[in-house]
């Protein structure tokens, strides 16, 4: 199966360049996510555009496959895509922006889509806003979907994992460093 892993966006709320190339414990983002899913078996595909020209290189210096889409938005760059590469069966789409992304959750996820009978899945983290008691939650931004019916809305799964290393989604400089120190911690248990 196919991972597609989504690094073609602008970072602008991030300042400091290519987003999937900022480091926590001195590691690119993106190698994070690539470890998690070359131990799940997956075969990663790095989708960059014309915006992340760094991230390509560093595809091209570590011997990843990549596709350059023309950067038109998430949901056009995944279509755009899943047509090149001629995906017909289910794929996964995840962004280079999650350090705390393991081989454990990418196979808890495949385990359960696999059970769903569904064309696609998407995963969430539970999420408690303040005065409104506990919403479903957020999205983790890592989804399951079929390439034959990319062109239309897909039937899908909600899985929920409550595990606060799904919550690190890179945005800000605050986003990174947050994620230095919960990884810090979460690498001392071990």
């Amino acid at each position: 199966m196919f991972a597609l892993i989504m690094a073609g966006g602008r970072a602008s709320r991030l300042g400091m360049g290519e987003k999937a190339l900022a480091r926590v414990h001195d590691k690119p983002l993106i190698s994070y996510v690539l470890d998690a899913v070359q131990g799940a078996d997956l075969e990663p595909v790095v989708i960059v555009s014309p915006l992340t020209p760094y991230t390509l290189n560093y595809c091209r210096i570590h011997d990843i496959l990549w596709v350059c889409t023309d950067g038109n938005g998430y949901v056009e760059d995944i279509g755009q895509a899943v047509r090149e590469l001629d995906i017909t069966g289910p794929f996964l789409t995840i962004c280079a922006d999650l350090p705390g992304i393991t081989v454990d959750h990418i196979k808890t996820v495949l385990k359960i889509y696999a059970n769903a009978e569904c064309p696609a899945c998407s995963v969430w983290v539970p999420c408690e806003k303040p005065g409104s008691g506990t919403l479903p939650g957020i999205p983790v931004g890592m989804n399951i979907l079929t390439g034959s019916m990319i062109e239309e809305e897909q039937k899908e799964i909600q899985i929920m994992i409550e595990d606060p290393l799904l919550t690190l989604n890179i945005n800000t400089r605050e986003d990174l460093n947050a994620a230095e120190q919960v990884l810090s911690k979460n690498t001392k248990k071990v």
